[in-house]
């Protein structure tokens, strides 16, 4: 059974509580927003309905897109840029024992504008990430699939989506090392986080893969707890049933992204940074990766391309600036 450190967790997230509640907050305003357009979309699919079936049909799957867009847009700008803040915080307390002498969300936002200057950036260097670190979990994980035992193939595929599935964490410990090493050159810092991942993969991956699992469960759980009352209300008044239903999902679902999913993400930076404590790339590593992983390569030609930290405290002609910002656009276009 692998070391989850879920104990230290709990008191990881309880420590950085300020942030929690704007997570909370943030994702109950959400919630809301999308109950209110749910509520909204429902009635006209309803009305339009009872003009013509099929249209009905058409207006509940604009909406359902609709509904996904948001939600992807929030969690693209605002809820990454959260989720990073809330990294950079907990580092802090995992590699030097006492949190900020300012505020925790003032202070995790200025760390991470400090070293990703424009989201652009930000996006970049998690895209190039998360690449490698799944073609590291895939790699390793379809070792199984090719062991000569029966059901092993499904059991090895099943692992693979399992253990992709849960690479979000991961990245974010990854990236969580530019705040550990004071460091403003991220594409090197990921590149090495990258490399002392594939080093180090076990416990981090299984400690993550075990906190996926967890945190579905208690999604499961939100939902019974919100669901119980729904039925309950709906037993009585029957016509609120289907709104208190979608109420039920959705604050289900939010709980999760802001309470289960801070958890899991403090144990895997503990995991990370514990599994690669006093370690350095190895160059064998890095010589696999580099003749396995476009992405990885990427990441290494960002890096040699990247101003040094003395360079950058430099001031810079605005030209430069411009054509910079310019270069990490086009970068974060490609990889999309």
């Amino acid at each position: 059974m692998p070391k989850i450190y879920l104990g230290e967790a709990i008191g990881l997230v309880l420590k950085t509580l300020p942030i929690v509640w704007v997570r909370l907050g943030s994702y109950l305003v959400l919630g809301l927003g999308l109950g209110v357009y749910a509520a909204v979309f429902f009635g006209i699919g309803w009305l339009l309905g009872q003009l013509w079936a099929p249209l009905g049909f058409v207006v509940f799957l604009v909406a359902l897109g609709g509904a996904f867009w948001v939600v992807d847009l929030a969690g693209k700008y605002w809820f990454h840029l959260l989720r990073a803040a809330h990294t950079a915080v907990m580092t802090e307390f995992i590699t030097t024992g006492r949190g900020p002498a300012t505020g925790q969300l003032a202070y995790g936002r200025q760390q991470v504008m400090s070293r990703f200057a424009d989201t652009s950036i930000l996006f970049g260097v998690g895209l190039l990430v998360d690449g490698v670190v799944k073609f590291v979990v895939r790699t390793f994980t379809r070792i199984a699939s090719i062991l000569p035992v029966p059901g092993v193939d499904s059991l090895g595929k099943f692992l693979e989506r399992v253990a992709t599935m849960s690479t979000t964490y991961v990245d974010e410990a990854i990236l969580s090392r530019a705040y550990a090493k004071r460091e403003q050159n991220v594409w090197s810092v990921a590149r090495d986080g990258v490399v002392l991942y594939a080093q180090a993969w076990k416990p981090i991956l299984a400690n993550a893969v075990v906190l996926a699992l967890l945190s579905y469960a208690e999604f499961v759980l939100f939902l019974v707890l919100l669901g119980l009352p729904a039925l309950g209300i709906a037993a009585v008044a029957p016509a609120l049933g289907p709104a208190l239903g979608i109420a039920a999902l959705i604050g289900a679902w939010m709980l999760k992204l802001a309470l289960s999913d801070a958890v899991s993400l403090a144990a895997t930076l503990l995991a990370y940074h514990r599994a690669t404590e006093d370690m350095e790339p190895n160059a064998e590593w890095v010589a696999k990766l580099e003749g396995a992983s476009d992405k990885f390569r990427e990441l290494g030609r960002k890096a040699a391309a990247a101003v040094t930290p003395a360079a950058a405290a430099a001031p810079a002609p605005a030209t430069e600036a411009v054509s910079a910002a310019a270069g990490t656009e086009e970068a974060a276009a490609e990889l999309t």
